[in-house]
């Protein structure tokens, strides 16, 4: 197996672990905003019904565990069970620093092939120490050098976060569709890395107002739409060019439905992994048409999160709704000419 199909088969068994935590807890949390709908523009929004607190809270344990588990069964690929736990820790160091879902892919093979590269230099150990390898070998050295390589990683890519951060804020005093077109193209970047989630806080920190009274807001509405047509056009497009995705993909592309109509970008990782030259370009330039026109349109938006359930909570739902139709054409239809039929994609 080539070195490229390696890589994509540690990955792709990362996302699949990864998945269920994403999808369960964005549809607990879009979930308990349609419930709490009355108490729309509130700071309690989201959680005054108990109900919808205990969704909210649920769904939010799920999410805060899919980079985790994400970096934790990359290395499990790797290096098999001794690399689940650095892995794991490598994902939450990922996520506290602010290096995101870039940092947790990175910490996962970090994590991998240290205690790869662990398991070489012990193979000669007697077998009578076996359990010294599996109980303090593998776990404390194998964390102790995860994490410091770690510190190096985040301190790479947080920066990032703080230059995009101000670069949006310097966008806002300008045009609104512009604003809106580069928040869409933001989201789709990197789905659930540190370019997404830097334009998805600046997003819902605009549903504040200067008082610090709860508001809708043009540019959450724009980032909850095109949000939407990452993962849903590419699932829409292994329906209409079934031709030009292997099993694994349209597989992936059932539960890419389920996850654009959640607001669950990530659906659309397998899919830039596996054809990272056709599918991001047309990603990033559906979401950007869906953000502009939502703009366009002064479509505004009161729920910090998009998806199906939130929809009813947009100023306009017919122009909201039509905005992420055309978002998601202009994606899949570029998908589709982009990839070509005589280009297989590597089985995992």
């Amino acid at each position: 197996m080539s070195k490229g199909s390696q890589i994509y088969k540690h990955i792709m068994t990362g996302v699949s672990y990864f998945l269920p935590f994403v999808i369960a807890g964005g549809m607990l949390m879009s979930l308990a905003f349609l419930i709490d709908a009355g108490n729309v523009g509130t700071k309690t929004y989201g959680s005054t019904i108990p109900l919808a607190a205990w969704l909210l809270e649920t769904g939010k344990i799920a999410f805060s565990l899919m980079l985790p588990i994400l970096a934790g069964f990359v290395a499990f690929s790797i290096a098999d069970r001794p690399g689940i736990l650095p892995g794991i820790v490598a994902g939450m160091v990922a996520q506290s620093g602010g290096s995101g879902f870039i940092g947790a892919i990175l910490g996962g093979f970090v994590a991998g092939y240290i205690i790869y590269l662990l398991k070489k230099l012990t193979s000669n150990i007697p077998r009578t120490f076996e359990a010294t390898k599996t109980l303090i070998i593998f776990p404390v050295i194998g964390l102790l050098l995860t994490a410091g390589v770690m510190i190096a990683v985040n301190a790479v890519v947080e920066p990032l976060n703080q230059f995009l951060t101000g670069a949006l804020k310097d966008l806002s005093g300008t045009s609104s569709i512009l604003l809106g077109a580069v928040i869409g193209g933001m989201l789709a970047f990197d789905m659930g890395g540190p370019v997404n989630k830097t334009a998805y806080l600046f997003s819902v920190a605009s549903l504040t107002g200067a008082d610090g009274s709860a508001t809708s807001s043009i540019v959450m509405a724009a980032a909850a739409c095109s949000g939407m047509t990452i993962s849903m056009s590419c699932a829409l497009a292994t329906t209409l060019f079934p031709k030009k995705f292997n099993d694994n993909l349209k597989g992936a592309g059932k539960a890419a439905y389920v996850m654009g109509a959640s607001y669950i970008a990530e659906g659309a990782i397998p899919f830039v992994i596996a054809k990272p030259k056709q599918i991001l370009p047309s990603i990033i330039t559906g979401a950007a048409v869906a953000g502009a026109l939502v703009s366009a349109f002064g479509v505004k938006m009161s729920a910090p999160i998009g998806g199906i359930f939130t929809i009813p909570l947009t100023s306009n739902i017919p122009l909201y709704i039509l905005s992420f139709i055309i978002g998601t054409l202009v994606s899949t239809l570029m998908i589709g000419f982009l990839t070509k039929k005589e280009e297989p994609v590597e089985q995992t």
